[in-house]
């Protein structure tokens, strides 16, 4: 009797006992990271328009919301980071490892900068209050204009934005997830940012799709051989 087997469908590779405990971890991380950082878009505290005098402003006016917000924004990153690095153990053979490998570690690279990024709120939030508000933006942007602070922002977007498409397309190359999930992956840090309000946020979790079934897939994988 011979089996066929569906290129189509998602394989999921085997995994050693001993790590499976990552595995699980891994998997809940990735998948829960997409939903955090919705709810940490959605507590952000609204600002008037674009400018720096106003984002000021908007972190200074409610310092409890200013502080959530940043919280959940800082451990979404946390986990994004889990997320990535544990997804690199997906991938078998040949067929997407290089692709994977670039780019799990530039996700988890991105995303442990972004979180270092978000102390800044709870300092602009502080100097909103306790100081004039053009000193205080004339504060804020010496600290944004400055270049080392500037790579940092850069390298940090960049590397996140970019890695995990990279990483998902050698997963899907793999064959561990489909190929549709990656285009949706360019959107899944950033959806919540196109439309405003509570379409955006339905947007960002419905962005999150590749995280949810990539973390899946590493938590099927691990209870395989549980």
């Amino acid at each position: 009797m011979t089996t066929t087997h569906d290129a189509t469908t998602p394989t999921l590779p085997d995994v050693d006992r001993g790590s499976r405990l990552p595995g699980l971890l891994g998997g809940a991380s990735l998948a829960l990271a997409p939903i955090v950082l919705v709810g940490a878009a959605a507590t952000s505290p609204p600002q008037a328009d674009s400018s720096t005098a106003a984002y000021v402003a908007s972190l200074a006016e409610d310092p409890t919301l200013t502080a959530i917000s940043a919280t959940l924004f800082h451990y979404s990153w946390v986990l994004f980071a889990f997320g990535a690095l544990a997804a690199l153990g997906l991938g078998r053979g040949r067929r997407g490892r290089g692709l994977a490998m670039l780019g799990g570690i530039a996700a988890a690279f991105g995303s442990i900068q972004m979180t270092g990024l978000l102390y800044n709120d709870w300092v602009l939030s502080e100097i909103g209050n306790r100081l004039p508000q053009g000193l205080a933006v004339e504060v804020a942007e010496g600290i944004w204009g400055d270049p080392h602070v500037t790579v940092w922002q850069l390298s940090a977007k960049v590397c996140a934005l970019l890695g995990f498409p990279l990483l998902y397309a050698g997963l899907a190359r793999a064959g561990v997830i489909n190929w549709w999930l990656v285009p949706v992956s360019l959107f899944t840090v950033m959806g919540y940012a196109f439309v405003p309000g509570v379409v955006g946020l339905v947007l960002g979790l419905a962005f999150g799709a590749p995280a949810y079934v990539t973390g899946l897939r590493l938590v099927q994988r691990a209870r395989l051989h549980a």
